[in-house]
Parts: C-alpha cells; sequence; structure tokens
C-alpha cells in the first residue's frame, strides 16, 4: 500500500482523471477544484503525493488501475505525470517538496 501521500494524489487522480470521465477542460478543471477546494493540508498531502510518483515512487500499474489510463510504457507514464505536474506548479522542482 502506497504512503499516505500517495494515496492522496490517486485519490484525487481516480476522481479527476479517471479516463471514463474525461471531457474538454478536464486538466484545467482538476487543477482549478483541487487549488481552490479541499483544505491546505489535504493539497500539500497531494502535491508532496504528486512529487513522489513524479520521482518514481508510484507504478505504472497503481496509477493505471485508479485512474483507467493505459500507458505503452513507464517513459510515456512519466510524461503524462510531468505534463500535468507543469499545469499545476509550472516549472517547480517536485525535489523541492520532499526537502
Amino acid at each position: 500500500m502506497p504512503d499516505a501521500d500517495i494515496r492522496e494524489f490517486l485519490r484525487y487522480s481516480a476522481t479527476y482523471m479517471h479516463v471514463n470521465a474525461l471531457d474538454q477542460g478536464y486538466e484545467e478543471r482538476f487543477v482549478r477544484e483541487l487549488t481552490r477546494t479541499p483544505p491546505p493540508a489535504t493539497h500539500q498531502a497531494f502535491r508532496r503525493g504528486f512529487a513522489k510518483a513524479l520521482l518514481g515512487q508510484l507504478s505504472l500499474e497503481a496509477y493505471e488501475r485508479e485512474t483507467g489510463w493505459d500507458f505503452d510504457s513507464d517513459e510515456e507514464f512519466h510524461e503524462h505525470l510531468r505534463a500535468l505536474w507543469t499545469k499545476f506548479y509550472g516549472d517547480a522542482d517536485p525535489h523541492a517538496d520532499l526537502a
């Protein structure tokens, strides 16, 4: 079982990024809703979990299971995470969230 931060990241990802619920603008809605709605502690846990996922602490299989996505490779999975991280946090270094 992943740690609490990764569980929080997966929980929000399953809600906002599941392939069967995607429509136009889903990424922007995910960013907007997450940064507006949850309490700061929840958002901090999500961000730490996201950083951990981006840094290799989340398996492709676990993410696919929660979101319904199907990646052909770990590289494709990490490109997906990197693109989404950029939408959330710009060019912020994910290592900084774990310091």
